[in-house]
C-alpha cells in the first residue's frame, strides 16, 4: 500500500506539472537510492580518494559501510548527501602504496573508526567534494579487549618518546658513510604499549624526513625542502631496554597542495632499512631530535588524529540548503516485489527490504 501511495504520489505530481505554464520553475527531484547502488559507491570512493588526498598527517581511511545516502536532482545539477564510515589503515598518508594494498587495523589493534557526513555536487557526470565533517573514535568494547593485547599510550608519553628517538639514532648510525642525509621525525602517529614474554614492551610509529645533515653530523641540522626531500616511515620497539627499528624510505614526492578531485599522493616503492640495536647500560639513550613543522594546505579537513579519543560531533551536516518547493517527489527505498497470497482473505503483504546501510566491507562496528 506505501509503494502504492508513492507511485500514485508521484503520478500527481507529474499530471499537475504538465498543466503548469511555460517557463514554470522545475521542481527538484529526491531519490533515495541502495547504499550498495553504484552511484552510491561512486561517491564514496570520491571521499575516500578525496580525505585521503587532503590530509599531510596521520594514516591513509579505507571505506568501510555507507550508512546514508540521498540525491536530489536540479535543472544544472545533483546534489548528493551521505553518511559514510571509514576506518584507519596502517599506511602513513606520505606512503606510496596503494591504498588496496593498506591492511586496516583491527579492533584488538585498537582500530580507529571515522563517521562522516558529506555534501557532493554532481555537474557534467563529475563528483565534487563541496562540505564536509568527520569524527573519530577508537573502536573498541569490553568482548574485544584481549589479556596481553597492544594499549594505546599518549601521544606526549615521556618513556615512548625517548624510545623513538633512540631507534631513530639507531637508524641514523646505521653506516658512518657520509654520503647518507641524516632523517629527523617529522610527526609520531601512535605510541602503545603490550605485555610480552620477555616483559613489558612499548611501541612507535613515527614519519620522517630527511635533513640537510649527514650522518656523521649532529648539529644545525635542518629539513630539507619538501620538493626535494625523501620521507619515510619507521615502526619501533623495545623490550628489556633492547630497542629495534624498521623504516622504509620513500623517494621525493611532489609538493603538497589541494589536490584534484580523486587525487592521490604522488610517490614510488619505497625501500627498507632494518636495524636492531641494544642500549646501553640498561638504559634508553635519549638523542636530541630536529623539529620540523610540516607544510599544511590552506584546507585540511575536520579529521582527528589516530590514537586519540575525539569529542562527539555536532549534528549531521545540512551543507547544501535549496528554496523550499511546494511539492517534492520522493521515491522510498524499497525493493519491488511480487503479490503473495495472505490467508484468510487478507490484503496481500508487501516485505520492504531494507538496503541502507550497505554492505560492510571490513567489519563492523
Amino acid at each position: 500500500m506505501q509503494v502504492l501511495c508513492v507511485f500514485f504520489g508521484v503520478l500527481v505530481v507529474r499530471a499537475w506539472a504538465q498543466v503548469l505554464p511555460a517557463g514554470a520553475p522545475v521542481l527538484p527531484t529526491v531519490t533515495l537510492p541502495p547504499c550498495d547502488s553504484p552511484e552510491a559507491e561512486m561517491a564514496a570512493g570520491v571521499f575516500q580518494d578525496y580525505i585521503n588526498a587532503q590530509r599531510t598527517s596521520g594514516f591513509k581511511y579505507s571505506l568501510n559501510q555507507i550508512d546514508e545516502i540521498k540525491i536530489t536532482a536540479m535543472p544544472n545539477m545533483d546534489i548528493y548527501k551521505m553518511e559514510i564510515e571509514l576506518l584507519e589503515t596502517k599506511c602513513h598518508v606520505l606512503d606510496p602504496t596503494p591504498l588496496a594494498a593498506c591492511p586496516v587495523r583491527t579492533k584488538a589493534e585498537v582500530a580507529v573508526e571515522a563517521d562522516c557526513d558529506v555534501a557532493f555536487t554532481k555537474t557534467g557526470g563529475v563528483l565534487t567534494v563541496v562540505q564536509h565533517r568527520c569524527k573519530s573514535e577508537l573502536e573498541t568494547s569490553a568482548e574485544d579487549l584481549c589479556v596481553g593485547c597492544p594499549n594505546l599510550l599518549p601521544l606526549n608519553d615521556t618513556n615512548a618518546l625517548q624510545m623513538t628517538t633512540a631507534s631513530l639514532a639507531a637508524f641514523n648510525n646505521r653506516t658512518a658513510n657520509v654520503s647518507l642525509s641524516k632523517y629527523a621525525i617529522l610527526e609520531v602517529g601512535r605510541l602503545s604499549t603490550q605485555i610480552l614474554a620477555g616483559g613489558p614492551s612499548v611501541f612507535s610509529e613515527y614519519a620522517i624526513v630527511e635533513t640537510n645533515c649527514t650522518t656523521t653530523e649532529d648539529d644545525n641540522c635542518v629539513a630539507l625542502n619538501q620538493t626535494v626531500a625523501s620521507y619515510g616511515f619507521c615502526t619501533a620497539g623495545s623490550v628489556n631496554a633492547n630497542v629495534a627499528v624498521d623504516c622504509r624510505i620513500f623517494a621525493p614526492q611532489e609538493p603538497i597542495l589541494p589536490p584534484a578531485q580523486n587525487g592521490r599522493v604522488p610517490g614510488v616503492p619505497a625501500q627498507n632499512s632494518t636495524v636492531s640495536v641494544p642500549a646501553q647500560n640498561g638504559t634508553v639513550p635519549v638523542v636530541p631530535v630536529v623539529p620540523v613543522v610540516p607544510v599544511v594546505p590552506a584546507f585540511m579537513p575536520v579529521l582527528d588524529g589516530p590514537g586519540l579519543l575525539s569529542a562527539e560531533s555536532a549534528e549531521s551536516l545540512e551543507s547544501l540548503k535549496m528554496r523550499p518547493a511546494s511539492i517534492i517527489p520522493i521515491v522510498k527505498r524499497e525493493a519491488p516485489a511480487a503479490e503473495t497470497v495472505a490467508p484468510s482473505g487478507q490484503p496481500p503483504m508487501v516485505p520492504v527490504v531494507p538496503i541502507c546501510p550497505g554492505k560492510v566491507k571490513h567489519f563492523l562496528t
